[in-house]
């Protein structure tokens, strides 16, 4: 990615746009979820190709791409103040309402981590040690991780890994 971050930086020095300079010049480490990555993303949309190609690109292309996201700047740092605002009030809102509250879900995380460790890993060495142990229902342990996932991810996760379980469904079932 470092490639294209330089594309980039040289086609934002060339074109006199101090912003996406200024965002992806002092960008460290993974661009998935950053301010960075936003913009490396909009810049390669706008020049129609994806973010791996950027570095192969016409050089003109890019600078016309980075030209258009140097006026979108203003608007992508505002959505992302935005929605840091957002995450910092909903952990001030967890906070104050103190311990019991949100210990719900961090209870559940280790919870469901414990007892996928059992079904995978501990139950099975102790009944290869000779331990009679009875495993844990599959069933009944995505039933629970569900139930985890919908109530502290929201409805709509929970509806999108469907979707994405049955489309996977479908292509193993799909004639070769």
């Amino acid at each position: 990615m470092s490639a294209t971050l330089a594309v980039i930086l040289g086609a934002a020095a060339k074109v006199g746009a101090p912003l996406i300079k200024a965002i992806v010049g002092k960008h460290v480490g993974p661009l998935a979820g950053s301010l960075a990555g936003d913009v490396v993303e909009q810049i390669a949309s706008r020049a129609g190709i994806q973010p791996e190609a950027l570095p192969d690109a016409n050089p003109a292309l890019v600078e016309e791409a980075v030209r258009e996201v140097e006026h979108a700047a203003p608007e992508l740092i505002a959505l992302y103040q935005a929605g840091l605002t957002g995450q910092f009030a909903l952990l001030q809102a967890e906070q104050a309402g103190g311990f019991w509250e949100s210990a719900w879900r961090w209870g559940w995380m280790y919870l469901l981590a414990f007892l996928w460790s059992c079904a995978f890993l501990i139950f099975p060495l102790l009944r290869a040690s000779g331990f009679a142990v009875d495993p844990i229902d599959s069933a009944t342990l995505m039933t629970l991780t569900g139930w985890f996932i919908s109530l502290y991810m929201g409805g709509h996760t929970v509806k999108e890994i469907g979707k994405q379980a049955v489309e996977a469904v479908k292509t193993w079932k799909q004639p070769k």
